[in-house]
């Protein structure tokens, strides 16, 4: 990302890691790049010229519910597994999800003196938080994306992790995202999939570091935006990031779920990378609350990994390679699932989903709430 005021641009920005953090996070996204292409394709075609991996492209019916469709998971699974292409693959990939930590912790820690700690937005601007912090759920208390203790275990990740994951995910070819995909040229292009420019007041649920506010703030210059999460060292590096861009949005240390705000006070939502992240109830309770905040006739749009059945086998078994291997207890969960079906069943009206590049990603669904709502 850039730094400049008023460009904001997802390129590769400066690094304040040591020579040696360097140089590991460069050796360990090149790493990553090497396991997504040439060995991926590899095993893709090892997948297509077994006949039990060409037998499983028919894929389940379009109506098929979880369970159908995770059987069909796990066999490509299976299948894919025979191969030793794959499982170097899945070497190389579960080798860099655990050495983003292993190494990136003791690279960011090697230069505490460089990294500032920000104040929690609680302490930063009066106003920002909820009367006092929100009971974090059962499933928020885990190593997520093996990080070790969680969200909150380490000060500095959340603000100047970026300096680790972002040389890293920038080359593409981890979980959903393809080689040379630009996850922050991705958040853009989500943003922009929302119809309408005039927006008054845009919610952003799981905000994180507030990458996805600082999109929304390219497409929107005119619009106030509020984020919440759950994850106060998310929050400290979103107070970070917002400052170094020049970029206003009120943070809020909450859960969406049942997120505070008045009914009918926004004109948009916009969810980016967080359903994967929660139960798939969660992720429903969540989509209940949006509807509920949002005014008669706004918008919503939901970016997650594709669902299963928008991909084929091969795709879908490194898609659930990710639910024990990479952190992510729910991703399986998520992809089974239909938000589509479920926004509908909520009253949503208009909903649409849809791939925006290679590989079904990102994948959007967009959804409006009735002009005169329920």
């Amino acid at each position: 990302m850039t730094d400049a005021p008023g460009k904001l641009t997802f390129a590769a920005g400066r690094s304040s890691l040591g020579q040696y953090g360097r140089a590991g996070v460069d050796a360990l996204g090149s790493m990553q790049v090497f396991a997504s292409s040439a060995l991926r394709d590899a095993a893709e075609r090892a997948f297509d010229a077994d006949a039990d991996g060409r037998a499983l492209h028919e894929g389940p019916a379009g109506d098929a519910g979880a369970a159908e469709i995770m059987e069909w998971v796990e066999r490509a699974t299976e299948v894919a597994n025979r191969h030793g292409s794959y499982r170097w693959e899945r070497f190389f990939q579960g080798y860099v999800a655990r050495a983003i930590y292993d190494f990136g912790i003791p690279a960011v820690e090697a230069r505490r003196d460089h990294f500032p700690v920000p104040p929690a937005p609680a302490q930063a601007d009066a106003g920002e938080a909820a009367e006092g912090a929100p009971a974090l759920p059962d499933y928020f208390e885990r190593d997520w994306h093996l990080r070790p203790g969680g969200w909150d275990a380490y000060d500095l990740y959340g603000p100047h992790g970026l300096h680790v994951i972002g040389p890293i995910f920038r080359l593409g070819g981890f979980a959903a995202v393809p080689v040379g995909a630009e996850i922050g040229r991705h958040r853009i292009d989500v943003a922009s999939q929302l119809p309408r420019r005039d927006y008054r007041r845009i919610y952003e649920p799981g905000c994180g570091n507030a990458t996805t506010l600082i999109a929304l703030r390219s497409v929107f210059p005119e619009a106030a935006l509020v984020g919440s999460d759950l994850s106060l060292e998310q929050l400290r590096g979103a107070r970070m990031l917002l400052q170094r861009f020049g970029v206003e949005a009120d943070l809020r240390h909450r859960d969406a779920t049942s997120s505070g705000e008045a009914d009918g006070s926004f004109d948009a939502v916009a969810i980016f990378a967080l359903n994967h992240e929660l139960p798939v109830e969660t992720s429903i309770a969540l989509f209940r609350e949006m509807y509920r905040i949002l005014a008669p006739g706004g918008d919503i749009v939901i970016s997650d990994p594709p669902p299963f059945r928008a991909v084929g086998p091969f795709h879908a078994a490194l898609l659930h390679w990710d639910t024990a291997n990479r952190g992510e207890p729910y991703f399986s969960d998520a992809g089974a699932a239909d938000w589509a079906r479920e926004l509908a069943a909520i009253g949503f009206v208009d909903v649409a989903a849809r791939p925006l590049g290679p590989a079904s990603y990102p994948w959007v669904t967009i959804a409006r709430k009735p002009a005169r709502g329920r």
